[in-house]
């Protein structure tokens, strides 16, 4: 599979917003991009702050752009924070891209390891927001006909 589709993109999305919660009133947005971090699917809350869907769709860019899930973005913003300020800047400048280092951006792979989208999700605690999006993908996965197999993908987070 060379990158998520339309189709799956919307599943994630319902399921991700179906899954459970740390509380009735949190609200989220949650994006799904392709394998080139461009937006596929968005969907805020109506009423969750406007600029969570930003932060969703960043959560899901820095996962394609740097290569690496937010959790391990943040690990190392925590470990070299001069560092990471000096890649995101860099980011920010050359790709016009925020890079988030806090939990909630999670990779998209096929079978073969292959990189086919990232979720982002925001407005919930970390591990809730990363819960949401490993939910959502796992559901995409096993409901929907994949186009080249129907094996299960991994989950980077």
């Amino acid at each position: 599979m060379k990158a998520v589709t339309l189709t799956q993109a919307r599943v994630i999305l319902t399921q991700a917003m179906a899954a459970p919660r740390s509380g009735p009133e949190r609200r989220v947005a949650i994006a799904v991009v392709d394998a080139g971090g461009h937006l596929l699917a968005l969907e805020r809350e109506e009423d969750a702050p406007a600029l969570l869907a930003h932060i969703a769709q960043a959560k899901a860019q820095t996962c394609i752009s740097y290569g690496k899930p937010t959790k391990t973005m943040m690990a190392l913003a925590e470990e070299f924070p001069i560092w990471f300020d000096g890649i995101s800047r860099v980011s920010m400048d050359r790709m016009g891209l925020p890079l988030i280092a806090t939990k909630g951006g999670v990779f998209m792979r096929d079978p073969a390891g292959n990189t086919v989208g990232a979720v982002g999700v925001a407005g919930e605690a970390g591990e809730y927001d990363e819960a949401l999006a490993i939910a959502g993908i796992h559901v995409s996965y096993t409901t929907l006909t994949l186009p080249t197999n129907r094996e299960t993908p991994s989950v980077v987070t």
